[in-house]
């Protein structure tokens, strides 16, 4: 069998072009971004430790979750899909991580759309705390 590479064109946008090259790494090519990050299970979204995000408001905050708290309510999803990303197959296993924080551009989302998701978890899976002071905001 063989196969036949083709090259094509597609038309992006700015902020599509702008995300494209943000997630450009080392010698990476667009093709290949793209397909990395279409191939991306929600597995590949899950963060070990605590995640720096920037927020359009000039906050750095640091997110770390508390997988074995997590129970899929999905609040913070709901509340800010850009930052949280849950797979609910992991809800319910031993050795489960239900939920993940993307990869989120710098000030692309604000500190308070990211608080009041944290907030909203019943479970108090998720802590946020502000980078430049060490002040753990929640919970």
């Amino acid at each position: 069998m063989t196969l036949e590479r083709t090259e094509r064109s597609i038309s992006l946008d700015g902020k599509a072009f702008e995300r494209l090259t943000w997630a450009k790494r080392g010698e990476e090519t667009y093709s290949d971004v793209v397909i990395r990050l279409t191939s991306t299970k929600i597995e590949g979204l899950q963060r070990r430790g605590e995640i720096e995000v920037v927020t359009s408001d000039n906050r750095k905050l640091g997110i770390r979750i508390e997988q074995g708290k997590c129970s899929g309510a999905e609040s913070c999803v709901t509340l800010a899909p850009e930052v949280f990303a849950l797979d609910p197959t992991q809800l319910g296993r031993t050795h489960r991580e239900p939920l993940g924080v993307r990869d989120v551009m710098e000030r692309q989302v604000d500190s308070e759309s990211i608080i009041r998701a944290v907030k909203s978890c019943p479970y108090g899976a998720i802590h946020v705390r502000d980078l430049d002071s060490g002040v753990e905001i929640h919970p």
